[in-house]
């Protein structure tokens, strides 16, 4: 019977450290965004920032927003034509 009541017990505070450690959730990853950046040198190419820093690209360096999560974009020519101003580039890739 102690033997019974020994297991059943180590088998309660397993389960119970168990569930105390997986639902501890870790910091939830940046959101990032895509956009098509205007750059100097090398023209318009699509990049991922933080959404942090989206107001200030969108108002300091004149891009805008591609929709889509698809990273394989990234570092592909864009266009950063935003003809109706609501920041979202009329051509998508």
């Amino acid at each position: 019977m102690k033997r019974v009541l020994g297991v059943l017990v180590a088998l309660l505070a397993l389960g119970f450290l168990t569930m105390s450690h997986s639902s501890k959730a870790g910091p939830a990853p940046e959101k990032k965004q895509l956009v098509c950046h205007q750059a100097d040198s090398t023209g318009a190419h699509i990049i991922e920032i933080s959404i942090h820093a989206v107001p200030a690209h969108l108002r300091n360096h004149g891009d805008c927003l591609i929709n889509s999560e698809d990273r394989s974009l990234i570092g592909q020519p864009c266009d950063t034509t935003d003809a109706n101003g609501n920041d979202i580039c009329d051509i998508q890739p």
